[in-house]
């Protein structure tokens, strides 16, 4: 073998070398520049895009149904909205063009709306309990009305014991000496507060307010609820 063929083939070499060591750095350069995606990250960056008004307030592909709450117009699809309600099912096969439901909220009913459509993914909570009992009762929306008796009783069951432990701690203060009056009097006002796991603080009587709510929710649906309820 000559010298230029020898010379020709460590040149071989050291261009492959080259290439193979480039699409080693390279291939790191795109796993840490483009991590690793799972289904579950398309599809929450896909719901965190959606934006809920204006997903329903205009009209797509298989939108074929207007509803129309204090003059403004939604767009649905009648399969959705009659497998989850039978009240709505009703409505849907008594009118073909538009629904008339000038009596809710339009942002309530499109709250509802979400726990219906699989394309979101909504979770039950303070803010959003109270409309999300009426709606699920009034439409007969079952599965809502599960989800949120079960938010209620573990909202009833989380309150039961706080106030259990608020309790116990003001007979404890009961046995202290009359000169820490003015102390089991700041601690008196700050029990007005209901404190949760998760550190947030809401005033007792807006708990009381919205258990009334919810009451009456339940009552005028079915008094069996209630019996129920307190089982």
């Amino acid at each position: 073998m000559n010298v230029t063929a020898v010379m020709d083939s460590i040149n071989k070499k050291q261009t492959h070398t080259s290439i193979k060591r480039t699409y080693s750095i390279n291939k790191q350069n795109m796993t840490t520049k483009y991590p690793r995606t799972t289904e579950q990250d398309i599809r929450t960056n896909f719901i965190n895009k959606i934006n809920v008004r204006d997903y329903f307030l205009h009209e797509r592909t298989f939108s074929n149904i207007k509803i129309k709450l204090n003059e403004q117009i939604i767009w649905c699809d009648k399969a959705l909205l009659a497998a989850a309600s039978p009240i709505l099912c009703d409505e849907l096969l008594k009118n073909d063009e538009i629904l008339l439901l000038n009596d809710i909220n339009l942002d309530d009913f499109l709250l509802m709306l979400e726990f219906i459509y699989p394309l979101f993914n909504p979770e039950i909570n303070q803010q959003n309990i109270s409309c999300l009992i009426k709606l699920s009762h009034r439409f007969q929306f079952n599965i809502l009305q599960h989800a949120c008796q079960y938010y209620v009783m573990k909202y009833l069951s989380t309150i039961r014991q706080i106030i259990g432990k608020c309790n116990h701690l003001e007979t404890e203060d009961d046995c202290f000496d009359s000169n820490h009056n003015d102390e089991n009097d700041t601690y008196r006002k700050k029990s007005d507060l209901i404190e949760f796991h998760d550190g947030t603080c809401v005033d007792a009587y807006g708990i009381i307010l919205n258990l009334c709510q919810w009451l009456q929710t339940y009552f005028y649906d079915d008094n069996i609820i209630i019996i129920q309820s307190s089982k």
